[in-house]
């Protein structure tokens, strides 16, 4: 690292800084000096947050081995691990969880014989472990390629912790003359003034910290800092998606009916098709030969004209310059909300971009294209069967997609691969079409853990005190207790309900799932996406349903291991157990109590689906899955330093869901 000395008004002297942040207070200083200070304020906290995921994952993933780790102090305390040479690393733990988590309480202290020091950056945890001779599974390359990600996610965790300050100062005023307590409020303020207001796209870009387990939470390789601010939801930035249009003859398309995505966008903007009509014609193109798709505007500055060149040169691709659709980014960072009026519907548009954010690089495959509307008409289908899950399950559609589709059959799989992921969109049905009156507030669900901005409490708190409030109950812990009974009860028989009876599996984690609350109480759960859902077709042909999706993808599995993993991992671990996590630290509640209601909702679906002698067995099978003692956790650590994307990994932890002679286990 090197060192520099500050003229902040916070002065740091002989501070130490790492690559990333070197870069990042380089731009700062030359292009937003006002910043610099609230960088400055938030860089112990930034490297901490990642330290906090980074060594965590080590001693869960037992990267560092379970021998060389001792648990001090009557409850564990603190943490010792003891290293080859004979130094020991040493930290406090704030508090510990189930599935292995535990809470840190500052950066840990090396203990060499006569001398200590601070570990004050995750990659000096890193590299001391690397000069240990531990982290063996990881070549020097894919070392070196981690080493750079835990950088790129410090500074970038820093940086978005100053601008969350920043916006924090700037609603502080107005919510202070108003009177407002919480972002609930608000929330409900702006919705009743603001008729272009969306309360969705609010507390998506109050998501800041990212992904709470991951140690590349806030990697975003490929940008530079003035791109990180412009374009990340966490900075409240509007942006402008732009529009290509290619000949028919070089896309592929799919829709759940005759609309494409070319007629829908037509349908939404008003002027859109003149100004499409009139670029073409101006060129000698007639415009019924060409189909529309929409582009983030980072890769179509830094990629469409590099990629597509000779395309664009024939003529068989062409950017429409006259014409943008204002959008704001969401939590995922590629997809768009574009900018309406309430009621207004139109359509949020999932795009591709060539930059890593936490483990992979953000394209859309052709896989996604086609088959999320195959997905989403036998889904449609299902929740009519199913009497609409009582209104309190809802899947969005994914109503057209495009891809780009070379015509040279001669050009390598990579290379075809390449061309068609990065220049490809999907319109996906817009949740807020799902609320149902001015009471109700929607939120992804990863907006839960994320700090208000109004109250500086994790916003499910607010939402517990809410439900306090209107039922009337004094003791806030007991509010937790009714706040997950309801969540679990509105959200959970949906996703037993598909992977038993149908073999669908969703990955239900807090990013693809809206969460719709009313009086704090969760009265509907909406779910997005399906590229990491998991469906076996026995099941779902046995339901009468047959499907042709895309070619070797993923999402089709003949093992039923992987359709009950995903409903662990991410619905029961990455959601639910972030969210009682976040409670427990919140209110101080045993754990066990809020596990007490997912289980028993859990076990209610299971007792009505077992009834039904068709998928009896089944019911079995996967109620001992996931009620086994001991369950798969995905190994992010492990997969990243081994350079696995979609490869996953996984380690064995204790269920929190197993019960044992009346307790649960954690």
């Amino acid at each position: 690292m090197n060192s520099l000395r500050t003229e902040s008004t916070r002065v740091i002297e002989k501070e130490a800084y790492d690559v990333e942040e070197l870069k990042t207070l380089s731009y700062i200083r030359s292009k937003n000096p006002a910043l610099e200070e609230g960088f400055l304020a938030n860089l112990e906290a930034g490297r901490r947050g990642i330290f906090q995921r980074l060594f965590q994952a080590l001693i869960r993933e037992q990267l560092i081995e379970e021998e060389r780790v001792s648990w001090l102090g009557e409850n564990g305390t603190s943490i010792c691990v003891h290293l080859p040479s004979g130094k020991t690393i040493q930290t406090s733990v704030n508090m510990r969880h189930s599935l292995g988590r535990f809470d840190i309480g500052d950066f840990a202290i090396v203990h060499d014989h006569e001398d200590s020091s601070v570990l004050s950056h995750p990659v000096e945890l890193l590299e001391l472990l690397r000069e240990e001779g531990l982290l063996n599974e990881a070549t020097e390359e894919q070392f070196q390629r981690f080493k750079l990600e835990i950088q790129n996610g410090a500074a970038n965790l820093t940086l978005a912790l100053a601008g969350a300050a920043r916006r924090k100062q700037e609603m502080a005023p107005a919510a202070k003359l108003e009177n407002i307590q919480t972002s609930l409020e608000w929330g409900n303020k702006q919705s009743k003034e603001n008729e272009s207001f969306s309360p969705l796209a609010f507390y998506e870009q109050w998501v800041v910290e990212g992904h709470p387990l991951h140690p590349g939470a806030k990697t975003r390789f490929g940008l530079d800092v003035e791109d990180v601010i412009r374009y990340s939801p966490e900075w409240g930035s509007t942006l402008e998606t732009a529009l290509v249009a290619v000949r028919k003859d070089y896309c592929q398309t799919a829709s759940i009916d005759e609309h494409t995505v070319t007629t829908r966008l037509f349908e939404e903007y008003e002027g859109l098709q003149s100004v499409v009509e009139d670029t073409l014609q101006k060129q000698g193109l007639n415009p019924a030969h060409f189909e529309l798709m929409p582009v983030h505007p980072w890769q179509f500055d830094h990629t469409v004209y590099s990629l597509y060149k000779k395309e664009i040169e024939q003529k068989i691709i062409v950017p429409i310059l006259d014409f943008r659709i204002p959008a704001q980014p969401l939590v995922s960072f590629r997809s768009l909300a574009p900018l309406q009026k309430c009621g207004q519907g139109r359509h949020h548009i999932k795009t591709a971009v060539n930059i890593q954010t936490t483990s992979a690089v953000r394209i859309v495959s052709p896989n996604s294209v086609v088959n999320g509307p195959i997905l989403s008409k036998i889904l449609a289908d299902i929740q009519e069967k199913e009497n609409k899950f009582a209104g309190k399950f809802v899947v969005l559609q994914e109503r057209a997609g495009v891809y780009f589709q070379p015509v040279n059959a001669t050009l390598p799989e990579e290379e075809r691969w390449t061309l068609q992921a990065n220049l490809a969109s999907i319109l996906r049905e817009n949740p807020e079409n799902h609320v149902k009156s001015e009471e109700e507030s929607p939120m992804a669900a990863a907006a839960l853990l994320a700090e208000s901005p109004i109250s500086g409490k994790p916003i499910v708190i607010e939402l517990i005190e809410e439900l306090a409030a209107c039922k009337g109950l004094s003791d806030v812990r007991e509010a937790a207790i009714l706040f997950m009974q309801k969540y679990a009860k509105a959200s959970l028989p949906g996703f037993l309900i598909l992977m038993i009876r149908y073999g669908i599996s969703l990955e239900g984690h807090m990013q693809n799932s809206v969460s719709v609350f009313r009086h704090g109480e969760l009265v509907r759960i909406l779910l997005r996406d399906f590229g990491g859902a998991r469906i076996l077709p026995e099941r779902l042909q046995k339901q009468g349903y047959e499907a042709e999706f895309y070619p070797g993808s993923s999402i089709v599995t003949e093992k039923e291991a992987q359709l009950r993993n995903i409903i662990s991992y991410s619905v029961m671990q990455n959601h639910f157990a972030e969210l009682i996590t976040c409670i427990v630290r919140a209110l101080g509640i045993n754990e066990e109590r809020l596990w007490k209601q997912v289980i028993v909702v859990c076990k209610a679906v299971f007792e009505e689906l077992k009834k039904d002698p068709s998928i009896a067995e089944q019911a079995i099978a996967d109620e001992q899955a996931l009620f086994q003692p001991m369950i798969d956790l995905k190994a992010l650590t492990t997969m990243r330093l081994r350079g696995d994307i979609t490869d996953y990994s996984f380690m064995e932890v204790p269920n929190p869901m197993m019960e044992w002679k009346g307790e649960i286990q954690l």
